[in-house]
């Protein structure tokens, strides 16, 4: 991948590339930043930029026999770890076995999240992981000599699922073979070994800046400049959900959210018909939308709520205007600090369960429930 590829992040990229030019780059850097940011992206960069046979003031040339492998990642001195789940129920798992999976999802989106890896490689409900077996993979291909190029590179994505089995990779960050480079993507450093932060030099992208993604979409996309806009800043600096919905079925989120939580608002312990039957409709049609459109809803439920809460506190939103900042300044006027946290950690479990095929008909009914208490003041329990 070139840096120019890599959406945003334009500091990221100075700094990666001043390390490469000057001989600086740590023998093992973690980057860390949140989900869609790039920081896999900005690890392919600098990998092919390192490895490039006619590396250019500003970027990898893209053309050289080492380029052209690694933008079809198969360059023979980059390797890949990342979350896998079994093949077979007796022996665990290990990132060779899905590499030719890897490739085509990494060609696709190289800005795809856990979810959307594991979903694509039929995981189904199991949750994946780097296991200890991967791990001496590891440890025995770092120590071969490179084939073709000066530096052989390790890329471990989601480094955080190595869990206790980064405790065996530790002498090998620390003290590596030569001419041998660790990249660690890490999204929740707290999932993360001390013992592995401490061996590692730290570069932390934050989230893209939304012009940044506004004009990733106009160039990707044809859509009008309005409709990119307005991508980006549900979006809040995740590339990855901006694809998502920009992909989805065109619907008014808006309106649809507006319309739900009006029904829970209105919804009593004891609904009338009328209200009960308005969220009835509400749900039937709402299960429809299927469950990627779902998602994308709930992602703009929670940046909405967050804008309201905004709202609440200041009185103004850079990223409202119109009906939407007049909902959120009648909905703010109602509700405390509080109750925007409860009704965001509820919007957080349902898309929790979403992801993982519960029954939306069940699930938004009885979630339906939960906000209108909170709605009342009423205490919540949160699953």
């Amino acid at each position: 991948m070139l840096f120019k590829d890599v959406v945003g992040q334009q500091a990221v990229k100075q700094k990666m590339i001043n390390m490469a030019r000057t001989g600086r780059v740590p023998h093992a850097m973690m980057l860390l930043g949140p989900e869609g940011n790039g920081n896999l992206p900005l690890a392919l960069a600098l990998t092919q930029y390192i490895q490039c046979e006619n590396r250019q003031e500003d970027d990898s040339c893209g053309v050289c026999p080492s380029c052209n492998k690694n933008q079809k990642f198969v360059h023979p001195d980059v390797h890949f770890t990342f979350p896998v789940v079994p093949k077979k129920s007796d022996e665990p798992p290990v990132s060779a076995d899905y590499i030719t999976d890897w490739r085509s999802a990494l060609t696709a989106n190289p800005y795809m999240n856990v979810n959307d890896w594991l979903q694509g490689i039929g995981a189904e409900n199991r949750q994946g992981n780097i296991t200890v077996r991967e791990c001496h993979e590891i440890i025995k291909t770092m120590s071969l000599k490179t084939y073709e190029s000066e530096n052989k590179v390790q890329i471990i994505w989601l480094a955080e699922f190595l869990k206790e089995a980064g405790n065996t990779l530790l002498k090998i960050i620390e003290e590596p073979p030569a001419d041998t480079i660790f990249i660690l993507i890490v999204e929740n450093v707290e999932m993360v070994l001390n013992t592995i932060i401490s061996r590692t030099q730290l570069i932390k992208a934050n989230a893209i800046d939304d012009a940044d993604v506004k004009e990733a979409l106009l160039k990707k996309f044809e859509m009008d400049e309005g409709a990119a806009r307005r991508i980006a800043r549900i979006a809040d600096g995740n590339y990855n959900a901006a694809i998502n919905i920009a992909e989805g079925q065109e619907s008014e989120n808006d309106k649809l959210l507006h319309k739900w939580l009006v029904c829970c608002f209105n919804l009593k312990l004891k609904p009338s018909a009328g209200n009960g039957s308005n969220l009835v409709d509400w749900i039937e049609e709402f299960a429809k939308i299927g469950r990627e459109n779902q998602k994308i809803f709930l992602k703009y439920a929670l940046f909405f709520l967050r804008e309201c809460a905004l709202v609440s506190l200041t009185g103004h939103s850079e990223k409202l205007e119109g009906e939407e900042l007049k909902f959120a300044q009648g909905l703010g006027a109602k509700l405390g600090d509080e109750q925007f946290e409860k009704l965001a950690a509820i919007i957080n479990q349902l898309y929790y369960h979403v992801e993982r095929n519960a029954n939306p008909k069940i699930l938004f009914m009885s979630n339906s429930f939960k906000i209108a208490s909170v709605f009342k003041g009423e205490a919540v329990e949160i699953d």
